[in-house]
C-alpha cells in the first residue's frame, strides 16, 4: 500500500486526521508542532541516487510516512490560527511528505527535487538563530571603487540579545552585545552593577528524568561558532514547563559564583528559573538550613500542593519570587522573628493534620 502512495493521498489523509483532532491551547499547540516537526526533520533521510534491491533509505522513508502524516495533521489543524511559523512548518512538511512518497515509490528524480525544496523550506521554517553565525554574502576580493579588500582586518559583528540578570533581587531585562563564538561570557548588569555569566549554545538533545517532586534536565548543546559541545544538567522543582526543540538557541545564565539561575530560549523567548529540589526559601530563611521544621513544609508541598492545579500555580509563583523574599527577610532580624513565629503556628497545624491522617 505504502509503495503506491501518492503525495496527494498523504495530504488528504492528514486533512481527515486534522478534522478529528482536539488541540490544546494555542501556544502549547504551536510548541508541540514545532518540537515534533524539528525532531522529524532530523530523521528524514536523503533520497537514494540510484535503484537497488532492499534499499535501506526506501525502508526508512516508508517507516516515516505514518509519523509525517500525524505531524502534518497537527500543522493543518493549527493553520487556522494564522501563526506565521505554522505556515512555514506546514510547507516544509508537505515538501518532505512529497519526497518520502516518491522515495518509497522509487520515483527518485521527483524525490530528489522535492527533498531539496524541503530542505530549503525547513531552513526557512526554523533558522538556527545562531546570532551572526550565518555565512556572509560573498564580496569582491578587491573593490576598485572603495579600495576595500575582502581580507582587510575587520571587527566581528556584534549582535544584540536580551538577557535577564540572574542575580537575586534584580531580574532586570536589558540588551547586551554578543560576538558569536565558543565559551562563557561575562556581563555586568547595568541595573544592579553585579556581574553574571552567560553560556550560549544550540540545542542538540534534551533528556528529562521525572522524579516524585522534581525533574532532572540533561541538555546537550553545541557551541555557537565552536567545534565542541557541552552537557549541562540540573534538578528543577518548580514544575514549570519549558518549551524547547532541537536547534533552538539557548543561553544559560549563572551568578559570578557559577550558580545556574536561569535558562532562556532565545528562539521562542521562553525562560525557566531554576528552583533547586527541596528549596523552601522563606522557611529556610526563618529557621535556618537543616531545621526540622523544613521536613513538614516540604512534605506539604509534595503531598498536597502538587496534587492540585492551584497548588502547582502557588509553587510556581513561590519559586519565582521566594528567593528575593527570603533575602529580604534575612536582612531584617525583626521581620525574621515575626515570620518565624507565624511559621511555627503553621508548622503545628501541619503536624496535627498529619498525625490525624496517620
Amino acid at each position: 500500500m505504502c509503495a503506491a502512495l501518492q503525495p496527494e493521498e498523504l495530504f488528504q489523509a492528514a486533512q481527515k486526521r486534522a478534522a478529528t483532532m482536539s488541540l490544546p491551547r494555542a501556544q502549547e499547540a504551536q510548541e508541540q508542532l514545532r518540537a515534533q516537526a524539528l525532531a522529524l526533520f532530523a530523521r528524514i533521510p536523503e533520497p537514494p541516487v540510484y535503484h537497488r534491491a532492499e534499499d535501506p533509505a526506501r525502508k526508512a522513508a516508508e517507516a516515516l510516512v505514518p509519523e509525517l502524516e500525524k505531524v502534518l495533521a497537527l500543522a493543518v489543524a493549527r493553520e487556522s490560527g494564522h501563526w506565521e511559523a505554522t505556515e512555514r512548518i506546514l510547507a516544509a512538511l508537505k515538501a518532505h511528505g512529497e519526497a518520502l512518497c516518491h522515495t518509497v515509490g522509487g520515483r527518485l528524480v521527483q524525490a530528489e527535487e522535492a527533498w531539496r525544496r524541503a530542505v530549503e523550506l525547513e531552513r526557512q521554517a526554523h533558522p538556527t538563530r545562531a546570532l551572526g553565525s550565518k555565512e556572509p554574502v560573498a564580496t569582491p576580493v578587491y573593490d576598485r571603487t572603495s579600495g576595500a579588500s575582502r581580507y582587510d582586518p575587520r571587527q566581528d559583528p556584534v549582535a544584540q540579545v536580551k538577557l535577564i540578570c540572574p542575580n537575586t533581587g534584580c531580574k532586570r531585562i536589558n540588551d547586551y552585545g554578543f560576538v558569536p563564538g565558543p565559551g562563557t561570557r561575562r556581563y555586568v548588569c547595568p541595573a544592579c552593577s553585579t556581574p553574571f555569566l552567560a553560556y550560549f549554545g544550540e540545542l542538540r538533545a534534551l533528556e528529562i528524568e521525572h522524579k516524585s517532586s522534581s525533574r532532572r534536565y540533561f541538555f546537550t548543546v553545541d557551541e555557537v561558532r565552536g567545534s565542541g559541545s557541552s552537557r549541562i544538567e540540573f534538578e528543577e522543582a518548580s514544575g514549570e514547563e519549558f518549551p524547547v526543540a532541537r536547534r533552538d538557541l539557548l543561553v544559560f545564565l549563572y551568578t559570578e559564583a557559577r550558580e545556574l539561575k536561569v535558562v532562556r530560549n532565545l528562539t521562542n523567548d521562553r525562560l525557566m528559573w531554576i528552583s533547586p529540589a527541596g528549596s523552601c526559601f522563606v522557611v529556610t530563611a526563618a529557621f535556618g538550613e537543616g531545621a526540622p521544621e523544613l521536613v513538614a513544609f516540604r512534605e506539604f508541598r509534595d503531598e498536597v500542593l502538587r496534587q492540585h492545579g492551584l497548588g502547582r500555580e502557588f509553587i510556581r509563583v513561590y519559586y519565582r519570587y521566594g528567593p528575593g523574599v527570603a533575602e529580604w527577610v534575612v536582612r531584617r532580624p525583626g521581620v525574621r522573628r515575626g515570620v518565624r513565629g507565624v511559621l511555627k503556628q503553621v508548622h503545628r497545624v501541619l503536624k496535627t493534620t498529619r498525625s490525624a491522617g496517620t
